[in-house]
């Protein structure tokens, strides 16, 4: 499920560099980091802090098109996302052992 239009009101996008883009929360903040295919979650002390990686294949594709697209818009250039299937597909022939 994407992200809905008010949800995404309330955040504060901003380039970190190219490639990166943060988004922040009250108590979390989301790095975007399109070179190394990973969202990373930080939470604040509010929270009992912590972090959270999460690689862009287990991510929302409907929201990395839509952050990478807020990248672009702030003047940002970061690589194209990984392709929507796997290159490599799953080998039809099955070990026995």
């Amino acid at each position: 499920m994407a992200l809905t239009e008010d949800f995404n009101r309330s955040f504060d996008p901003r380039r970190e560099n190219d490639s990166v883009l943060r988004i922040g929360y009250a108590s979390v903040t989301h790095y975007y980091d399109f070179s190394a295919r990973m969202v990373v979650t930080v939470y604040d002390g509010y929270n009992k802090g912590g972090v959270a990686v999460t690689p862009f294949s287990q991510a929302d594709r409907e929201t990395l098109i839509a952050m990478r697209d807020k990248l672009i818009e702030l003047k940002g250039n970061p690589p194209e996302l990984p392709p929507e299937e796997a290159v490599l597909k799953a080998s039809p022939k099955k070990f026995n052992l």
